[in-house]
């Protein structure tokens, strides 16, 4: 008996309980009928990644597709159609198969375009918001994403989906540290002012140049709370700065070695409910990295250029992370983008939340005895322990 209702012109089947030894956790077929006979997409997922096979031409029975899994010894099958969920069951008994179906009502609605892959829809689309791609000069004026622009584009699509999601509230204070030409803070103020919030954005850096061409921007994209100052990220202070306002996101994406501690200091001490950084160079605790002070087993990692350089990067944000922790914030270190589209790709993601003291002075321990056991000191430490003076 076919396990397909014989009037179904769609169906996805997702199998699991993988046979012993099964490379996949769970194999999903999704088919569609037209003249030409049955489209076939599959998607096959491990625990935490996911293949779709090669487009495969036109088949005349997908029945025969499902029996060949079933057969491979996959447990458990829910196959959707429109008229009728089947529910099939198998299990191997006394040296053949024993399989059980169960019909129900049919839990799929959704039936447009199920054989093709599914394209995550981006924060900034290339037509509609054109005007803000061609004044951030990441495309053209027709919308089209310029040659070497297009990693700029997924990044920043991706960290405005980041930012966002710790963004509440119809009113939003954005500082952009060592802002640059301000891509991500221009675009994600942009985005936050056609959903209807009121965004205060406020950038700063050191070069005149970069901060002209900021205020520019921000005038044709029509934001009309933005602000950008020639000043040090240490010097900085937001307009907003009272007791009935606060920051709600800083922003510091590539800021220099130790401007990147800079930024986290001034995130603590404007007590940003949102952090985001993505370092860039780490010198400052590189240079401080000698053999006569790493433990023993560590001093091989300083034998070459590459690991003595990836060895500091580490560190060093490994105590960033870890000073936030002591600070009150829950933070994170992620991969924001694929290492192939940029090695910058480390982002330092923290948001304001009500840490234990106990957890808090344990993480303070632990940047010191990170700190001794390396025999080295991060800017960030220094500066704090200034503040505290």
């Amino acid at each position: 008996m076919s396990p397909l209702p014989p009037a179904a012109s769609a169906c996805v089947a997702t199998f699991s309980k993988p046979p012993k030894g099964a490379a996949h956790a769970r194999i999903v077929v999704h088919a569609e009928r037209d003249a030409r006979g049955w489209q076939v997409r599959i998607v096959r997922f491990t625990e935490r990644q996911s293949f779709t096979d090669p487009a495969c031409d036109a088949i005349e029975s997908v029945e025969s597709l499902i029996e060949r899994f079933l057969d491979d010894g996959w447990g458990q099958v829910l196959l959707q159609t429109p008229d009728a969920d089947v529910h099939i069951l198998q299990k191997f008994k006394q040296g053949a198969w024993k399989r059980t179906m169960r019909t129900g009502k049919p839990s799929r609605s959704d039936w447009s375009n199920i054989t093709r892959d599914r394209v995550k829809p981006r924060a900034l689309d290339p037509i509609t918001d054109a005007q803000l791609l061609h004044a951030l000069d990441i495309s053209d004026a027709a919308g089209t994403i310029r040659t070497g622009m297009s990693d700029k584009y997924r990044q920043i699509c991706h960290l405005i989906d980041i930012a966002r999601a710790s963004i509440t509230g119809s009113e939003v204070r954005i500082l952009d540290a060592g802002c640059g030409k301000a891509y991500l803070s221009l675009a994600l103020s942009y985005v936050l002012q056609r959903d209807g919030c009121t965004v205060h954005l406020h950038g700063v850096d050191a070069n005149e140049h970069v901060i002209e061409h900021c205020r520019r921007t921000a005038n044709i994209i029509g934001l009309t709370h933005a602000s950008f100052e020639c000043v040090t990220i240490a010097a900085s202070r937001p307009p907003w700065t009272d007791e009935h306002a606060s920051t709600d996101v800083l922003i510091a994406l590539h800021a220099c070695d130790t401007a990147t501690d800079e930024a986290l200091v001034l995130a603590l001490r404007l007590k940003a409910a949102t952090i985001l950084l993505a370092p860039c160079c780490h010198h400052y605790v590189q240079t401080q990295l000698q053999r006569e002070r790493v433990p023993e087993w560590a001093r091989p990692l300083l034998d070459d250029g590459i690991t003595r350089e990836r060895l500091g990067d580490l560190l060093t944000d490994t105590m960033r992370r870890d000073i936030l922790r002591s600070q009150g914030y829950t933070a994170h270190l992620e991969e924001f983008v694929s290492f192939e589209h940029t090695p910058k790709n480390i982002l330092l993601r923290a948001v304001r939340s009500s840490i234990p003291a106990d957890d808090r002075q344990r993480m303070a321990g632990a940047v010191e005895s990170m700190q001794h056991a390396w025999g080295i000191v991060t800017r960030c430490a220094e500066l704090l322990k200034h503040d505290d003076a």
